[in-house]
């Protein structure tokens, strides 16, 4: 009765491991994949988070630059606005019909008071400044005289003034008298504000923006703290940010996000606008959606760990029935029975499976039929030639026998071959015999090994090819076993004549050495010839194997084999060289060790 897969899966040891394997392999693929496709949702999920940040941060650096434009375009408006008026007052263009500056500075206190600027200068028709007046110290009128001369030859009306670290919108309008053919030009009148840091602390700014103002690599006016905005102006100086686009910089620990717009393009003094974004609140907000990705990663990467762990078990199900089935054919078992299940390709190969099982048990029983056959012709061959060879000595010492008187023969001597041909043809047949029974009779009984060891030793020396080789005998601890004594001396004595046989005879060594143990024996038979040829080491022990002996049969260690096998023990070639050969024979002690149907007998 064959057992079913689930029953027999013991048997096949490597099976679970091939498909642990297998089921190892299939979830590893399949997670890399969940892997690289979780990671790359979460990864575009990730960067059109961080570009929705960036476009906001834009947005909130154009409304700030935007306030900025509208809050100065207002102040523009009303400064320009105040100039003109100033300059058509008739009080004080008649303040300037004297042209003599001591008096002008006198008289211009009052009309600056009205202005209500930072700034205020009265100059001449050629430019030279005949008033001076300014809120905070750090200018004077050289400086306020240089800078006037260069906006009115560039033709401005308003312009950006800068000087000693201070710097200035001003509004510029000529002073003149009369109309048409009889207008003269009086003079001019500047009107300016200081821009410093509590003005565009003024502006109205987006929550979390910065504001500062720069005229080439230094810093004149800002929303920063002190810390962060001496940091701005080194890494501005370091690394200029170009107009009209972003960067990100690190200012004492904080982080921004940078814009440049250019409002003064004009030398000498260009002025910048840099509009500073904190990026504080984007950066929580981004570690956060940074944990939650990586905990839904790892959550995603574990769940579909447990469910395809589950659907690999369900897949590889089928597979380990089949590998099983393998397994199985692989030892030799075509018992074994497939159920077919699981998926339709997996169901088709199950039964192809079946079906080149049943394929290959036929051609192998072919091929036993056809080995039997083979054997049978060889044996009777090998049988029959030795058969010939036998009957042919017996005939003719028959004959010499009969002749003896008339050729003056040795009567004694031809008898003497005479039996040594029958003998030899009766062990021959002996052999065949051992060799066909398919059940050992045994009988086992307590004898001494090393005593069967001398008994087989002294039985090879009493042949005549074989009185010029010296067999040694070494035993170690106890030697009394159980087993059959009469087939194991025939075993040892099949193993020393074959060593015998191996040597040669004029120096030919045979050493046994037999160790005893617990449970066994072990005993080794080796000699000096020149080793085992490679071509028959690995069928040594079939029957009819022999190689270099002119008058071997080749059933000696086949019969050895039997024997030894008999008593559940075992015998091989340990070592084969050029130097020599070593069979080891291992023996058990006792009947416990042996076969049920043996001691069965025994009782």
């Amino acid at each position: 009765m064959s057992l079913s897969p689930r029953k027999r899966r013991n048997n096949t040891p490597g099976g679970s491991s091939a498909l642990l394997r297998l089921r190892t392999q299939l979830l590893i693929a399949a997670l890399l994949i969940i892997c690289a496709f979780t990671g790359a949702i979460l990864f575009i999920v990730r960067q059109t988070v961080q570009s929705q940040i960036h476009r906001q941060v834009k947005d909130v650096t154009d409304v700030s630059i935007s306030a900025f434009k509208s809050v100065q375009n207002q102040n523009e408006l009303q400064l320009s606005r105040t100039t003109a008026m100033l300059a058509e007052v008739p009080l004080l263009k008649s303040l300037m019909t004297a042209q003599d500056a001591p008096t002008i500075q006198d008289g211009s206190e009052p009309w600056w008071k009205l202005a209500g600027s930072d700034l205020f200068v009265l100059a001449g028709p050629e430019g030279h400044v005949l008033a001076f007046d300014v809120k905070r110290s750090g200018w004077t009128k050289a400086d306020a005289e240089r800078h006037l001369i260069g906006s009115l030859s560039r033709g401005e009306e308003s312009s950006w003034w800068y000087g000693n670290g201070q710097l200035y919108w001003v509004a510029m309008r000529p002073i003149t008298a009369g109309t048409g053919s009889n207008r003269r030009d009086l003079g001019s009148i500047a009107v300016g504000y200081q821009v410093d840091s509590a003005l565009v602390g003024e502006l109205p700014l987006v929550a979390g923006s910065r504001i500062a103002l720069a005229v080439g690599n230094s810093i004149v006016a800002s929303t920063l703290p002190a810390a962060e905005a001496a940091a701005f102006e080194r890494q501005a100086a370091q690394y200029p940010i170009s107009d009209n686009r972003t960067s990100q910089m690190i200012l004492d620990g904080a982080e921004y996000e940078v814009a440049s717009v250019l409002i003064h393009p004009v030398s000498p003094t260009p002025v910048d606008c840099y509009v500073l974004t904190s990026l504080d609140r984007w950066n929580r907000f981004v570690a956060t959606l940074n944990r939650i990705i990586l905990v839904l990663g790892i959550s995603v990467v574990f769940l579909a760990a447990l469910l395809l762990s589950f659907v690999s078990r369900t897949i590889t199900r089928p597979l380990e029935n089949l590998v099983a089935g393998v397994r199985a054919l692989a030892a030799g078992d075509y018992t074994y029975s497939i159920a077919p299940r699981g998926s339709t390709e997996v169901a088709e190969l199950s039964k192809a499976f079946s079906k080149m099982r049943s394929d290959l048990l036929t051609s192998q029983q072919r091929w036993i039929t056809a080995e039997r056959i083979a054997a049978l012709g060889r044996a009777a061959s090998s049988i029959s030639h030795d058969l010939r060879h036998y009957l042919a000595a017996v005939v003719a010492n028959a004959e010499f026998l009969y002749e003896a008187e008339k050729l003056k023969l040795n009567r004694d001597e031809i008898y003497e071959e005479i039996k040594t041909a029958s003998d030899q043809m009766t062990d021959l047949l002996d052999s065949l015999r051992e060799l066909a029974r398919e059940d050992s009779a045994l009988s086992p009984e307590s004898a001494s090994l090393d005593q069967i060891l001398r008994r087989a030793a002294d039985t090879v020396l009493m042949r005549p090819d074989c009185r010029s080789r010296a067999v040694s005998i070494v035993a170690h601890g106890d030697m009394q076993g159980v087993f059959d004594p009469r087939k194991i001396e025939r075993a040892f004595v099949n193993l020393i004549l074959n060593s015998c046989e191996a040597t040669a005879h004029w120096h030919g060594q045979v050493r046994v050495d037999a160790a005893s143990h617990a449970e066994s024996f072990e005993i080794r038979i080796a000699d000096n010839g020149p080793g085992i040829p490679e071509t028959i080491r690995d069928t040594l022990f079939d029957p009819f194997v022999s190689a270099g002996k002119p008058n071997g049969t080749g059933l000696g260690l086949a019969i050895v084999s039997k024997i030894v096998h008999d008593h559940n023990g075992s015998v091989t070639v340990e070592e084969s060289s050029d130097r020599g050969t070593v069979f080891l024979v291992r023996l058990p002690r006792s009947m416990r060790s042996l076969p049920a149907r043996i001691q069965s007998s025994v009782g």
